[in-house]
């Protein structure tokens, strides 16, 4: 997962409207050619092919989570859904977005009913739809986020620590 603002260069972000992304919304690093009919990831090369994606913290209520980002650029946002459904990079709020995490079977679990660190589970906006990744079209072509529209898609998630406290600096993380 990466975000449009990597990928897409400034002239798809001249008009800030609401037919076209936005910089802090989440794409995958992948692209998709119409005229191949296939995903092609990006820069995959032997350096960087298993390399770290997001950086988030999961931060647990119960048997949901908000997800704090500790990456730069959008340090201390959450992932959350935009007032389009779109998931992305948004600061804290009272409507900030919680996720469930599903496991094969669709049920809701936690990390802890995992013993491995390396896991693919389904996120679920909390009340709401699983995330789905869709095509934006246009010039744009790449795959984004959304809890209503789109093909249902699993999430690889690497635990680099567990139990740990949850951030409050304002400083990026590195």
């Amino acid at each position: 997962m990466t975000f449009f603002e990597r990928v897409l260069s400034d002239r798809h972000f001249q008009h800030d409207d609401e037919d076209g992304p936005h910089k802090h919304l989440i794409t995958t690093a992948e692209v998709y050619f119409a005229d191949l009919q296939k995903m092609v990831p990006l820069g995959v090369t032997p350096k960087n092919k298993n390399s770290i994606g997001i950086v988030v913290h999961f931060r647990c209520y119960d048997d949901y989570y908000n997800l704090q980002i500790l990456s730069e650029s959008y340090y201390n946002n959450y992932f959350s859904k935009s007032t389009q459904g779109f998931l992305g990079a948004l600061p804290a709020a009272g409507d900030t977005t919680s996720f469930n995490l599903l496991n094969d079977s669709f049920k809701i679990v936690t990390l802890d009913d995992f013993d491995s660190d390396n896991l693919t589970v389904y996120l679920q906006a909390r009340n709401a739809g699983l995330i789905k990744k869709t095509l934006w079209g246009g010039e744009v072509n790449r795959y984004c986020f959304h809890d209503q529209i789109g093909h249902q898609v699993s999430f690889k998630l690497q635990i680099l620590e567990r139990n740990v406290a949850t951030p409050q600096s304002t400083t990026p993380y590195t």
